[in-house]
């Protein structure tokens, strides 16, 4: 009912008018689910492999359009990694024929791999890993007396 009678007659109580919702103004892009295979093996003596690791990962990157391989001190380190700092889910994970080589089924989001790597973050403030892992032991450091 509206606030104005069109018989001319005024209602006895009046009857506000509904309120427009508001709508976001910036409207986010809807999340694609996107399933990720990683396959993992040892690593091998000829391989240039970062001190520590034992294990390689490998899987393709829809947005680079190429073979991604990282290496990690362990498969344990290789979930954390993805499932707690890129946030993707594990669906399923099973282990093949060889030692070290598993097959994990990931769920992600096509988003997450249009974003910058943390090295690239990295490389774009004129920082490497290796100077973020200098800061992290000075902060962890004993304070210095003046």
């Amino acid at each position: 009912m509206r606030l104005e009678d069109p018989a001319g007659e005024s209602p006895e109580q009046e009857v506000p008018l509904p309120a427009v919702v508001e709508q976001p103004s910036e409207v986010l892009p809807a999340r694609r689910p996107h399933l990720v295979a990683v396959v993992t093996r040892a690593i091998r003596e000829e391989d240039a492999a970062a001190p520590g690791a034992t294990i390689r990962e490998r899987f393709w990157h829809p947005h680079h359009h190429r073979w991604m391989e990282e290496d990690f001190a362990s498969l344990d380190a290789l979930r954390r990694r993805h499932t707690e700092e890129e946030q993707w889910q594990l669906i399923q994970e099973q282990q093949l024929d060889e030692p070290l080589c598993f097959e994990l089924i990931f769920k992600a989001h096509r988003i997450d791999f249009t974003r910058p790597s943390r090295e690239q973050i990295l490389r774009d403030i004129g920082m490497t890993p290796d100077d973020v892992s200098h800061l992290l032991k000075d902060v962890e450091g004993e304070p210095e007396d003046e």
